[in-house]
């Protein structure tokens, strides 16, 4: 299914997330999962690189698809103002899994950066040295039935950190969770 990505390089996608107040650890493995009275929705645009690309010629054959992807994000909580981020980075996708036949199906890991229009609540909850600019990491399941391969389920951990000291930052962050649904498409 690799080559679904190639034949239409461009994608939209809508995302509701729900934060979570616990390490990004306990997230990806759904452990106990603590609601924050937080939620987030997204609009991402990405565009998967061409296969003479560089940068997907270096991690290819361990990563079939690389994409650019951007997303503005809108932060809601019952205990702070509206607060806008901004996530530019990098996907790496595996699209050529044994049973797209039946249920077709990618997992992705994304790096980038993540800035936020002020600093979120749950980020500031135990550490004094927060900042907007921080890392941003995303891990991501996509579902689609074989016949329309194009429109997907996605189902996402979006996840903001200091990234051990990297970004100035003390250990702080935010990890939110929730589905959303992309369409693929050519320019």
């Amino acid at each position: 299914m690799q080559a679904l990505y190639d034949q239409h390089p461009w994608s939209l996608m809508y995302y509701y997330g729900v934060t979570v107040n616990n390490p990004l650890i306990q997230v990806l493995t759904f452990n106990h999962l603590n609601r924050w009275p937080e939620h987030i929705q997204s609009i991402e645009m990405a565009k998967t690189l061409n296969e003479d690309n560089f940068l997907r010629k270096l991690v290819s054959p361990l990563v079939g698809v690389v994409q650019l992807a951007f997303n503005l994000t809108v932060r809601n909580g019952s205990d702070q103002h509206t607060i806008y981020e901004f996530d530019p980075y990098l996907i790496f996708r595996w699209a050529n899994l044994p049973w797209n036949k039946i249920l077709t199906t990618s997992f992705a890991l994304a790096e980038g950066l993540s800035y936020d229009s002020s600093i979120p609540a749950i980020e500031k909850r135990e550490n004094d040295n927060t900042k907007r600019l921080l890392n941003y990491l995303m891990f991501e399941a996509t579902f689609a039935l074989p016949p329309y391969p194009r429109l997907q389920l996605v189902a996402r951990a979006h996840h903001r950190s200091g990234a051990y000291g990297l970004y100035h930052a003390g250990n702080t962050g935010s990890n939110d969770i929730g589905l959303g649904i992309r369409y693929l498409f050519d320019s």
